[in-house]
Protein backbone atom coordinates (compact mmCIF):
# COMPACT_ATOMS: atom_id res chain seq x y z
CA UNK A 1 0.00 0.00 0.00
CA UNK A 2 1.23 3.81 -0.93
CA UNK A 3 0.55 5.31 2.43
CA UNK A 4 2.24 4.88 5.97
CA UNK A 5 -1.99 4.35 6.89
CA UNK A 6 -2.47 0.85 7.96
CA UNK A 7 -6.53 0.25 6.52
CA UNK A 8 -6.77 -2.42 8.63
CA UNK A 9 -7.03 -0.34 11.82
CA UNK A 10 -9.01 2.04 10.18
CA UNK A 11 -13.68 1.80 11.14
CA UNK A 12 -15.41 -0.37 8.94
CA UNK A 13 -17.53 2.33 8.11
CA UNK A 14 -14.40 4.63 6.92
CA UNK A 15 -13.73 1.72 5.07
CA UNK A 16 -16.89 1.56 3.62
CA UNK A 17 -16.73 5.39 2.65
CA UNK A 18 -13.34 4.90 1.08
CA UNK A 19 -14.95 1.83 -1.21
CA UNK A 20 -18.38 3.99 -2.35
CA UNK A 21 -16.30 6.89 -2.80
CA UNK A 22 -13.80 5.15 -5.07
CA UNK A 23 -16.59 3.73 -6.79
CA UNK A 24 -18.39 7.20 -7.17
CA UNK A 25 -15.28 8.86 -8.36
CA UNK A 26 -14.52 5.85 -11.13
CA UNK A 27 -17.50 6.60 -13.36
CA UNK A 28 -20.09 7.95 -11.00
CA UNK A 29 -19.08 11.13 -11.06
CA UNK A 30 -20.10 13.73 -13.89
CA UNK A 31 -18.26 17.10 -12.74
CA UNK A 32 -16.04 16.80 -9.98
CA UNK A 33 -16.42 21.09 -9.78
CA UNK A 34 -20.39 20.67 -9.71
CA UNK A 35 -20.12 18.35 -7.07
CA UNK A 36 -17.92 20.13 -4.92
CA UNK A 37 -19.68 23.02 -5.29
CA UNK A 38 -23.39 20.78 -4.37
CA UNK A 39 -21.44 19.63 -1.27
CA UNK A 40 -21.90 23.27 -0.01
CA UNK A 41 -25.22 22.57 0.30
CA UNK A 42 -25.02 20.32 2.60
CA UNK A 43 -25.58 21.11 6.58
CA UNK A 44 -22.89 23.46 7.96
CA UNK A 45 -21.82 20.88 10.42
CA UNK A 46 -21.59 18.47 7.70
CA UNK A 47 -19.75 20.53 5.41
CA UNK A 48 -16.78 21.01 8.77
CA UNK A 49 -16.81 17.41 8.97
CA UNK A 50 -16.33 16.84 5.00
CA UNK A 51 -13.47 18.98 5.13
CA UNK A 52 -11.49 17.30 7.86
CA UNK A 53 -12.05 14.65 5.58
CA UNK A 54 -10.19 15.98 2.84
CA UNK A 55 -7.31 17.46 4.70
CA UNK A 56 -6.51 14.24 5.66
CA UNK A 57 -6.45 13.11 2.19
CA UNK A 58 -4.29 16.21 1.28
CA UNK A 59 -2.26 15.43 3.99
CA UNK A 60 -1.44 11.81 3.00
CA UNK A 61 -1.05 12.95 -0.42
CA UNK A 62 1.55 15.63 0.71
CA UNK A 63 3.04 12.99 3.02
CA UNK A 64 3.39 10.64 0.23
CA UNK A 65 4.75 13.02 -2.41
CA UNK A 66 7.54 14.24 -0.05
CA UNK A 67 8.43 10.57 0.17
CA UNK A 68 8.38 10.23 -3.25
CA UNK A 69 5.02 7.91 -3.44
CA UNK A 70 3.31 8.83 -6.57
CA UNK A 71 3.75 8.09 -9.58
CA UNK A 72 2.53 9.83 -13.18
CA UNK A 73 -1.29 8.68 -12.41
CA UNK A 74 -1.44 10.74 -8.94
CA UNK A 75 1.89 13.39 -9.38
CA UNK A 76 -0.44 16.23 -10.40
CA UNK A 77 -2.81 15.46 -6.99
CA UNK A 78 -0.10 14.57 -5.02
CA UNK A 79 2.03 17.97 -6.12
CA UNK A 80 -1.08 20.47 -5.63
CA UNK A 81 -1.86 18.36 -2.24
CA UNK A 82 1.98 19.20 -1.03
CA UNK A 83 1.63 22.96 -2.22
CA UNK A 84 -1.57 23.45 -0.68
CA UNK A 85 -0.84 21.55 3.35
CA UNK A 86 3.12 22.61 3.01
CA UNK A 87 1.72 26.52 2.71
CA UNK A 88 -1.07 25.63 5.98
CA UNK A 89 1.70 24.19 7.85
CA UNK A 90 4.36 26.51 6.67
CA UNK A 91 1.67 29.48 7.93
CA UNK A 92 1.53 27.90 11.16
CA UNK A 93 -2.56 26.72 9.94
CA UNK A 94 -2.15 22.89 10.53
CA UNK A 95 0.83 21.55 13.30
CA UNK A 96 2.67 18.89 11.57
CA UNK A 97 6.02 18.30 12.87
CA UNK A 98 6.84 14.95 10.97
CA UNK A 99 5.70 17.19 7.58
CA UNK A 100 8.10 19.69 8.38
CA UNK A 101 11.17 17.02 9.03
CA UNK A 102 10.24 16.12 5.23
CA UNK A 103 10.64 19.40 3.97
CA UNK A 104 13.40 20.96 5.52
CA UNK A 105 15.28 17.52 6.57
CA UNK A 106 16.66 16.75 10.11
Amino acid sequence: MNTDIDFMNIAEGDKAFVTEFENFVNGKVSSTEKTGMAMTTMHRYLQQQAFKVCVGFMKSLAHNYQKGRFDDRNEWASRMADLMYGTMVEDGIFFDPEYLELIHGK
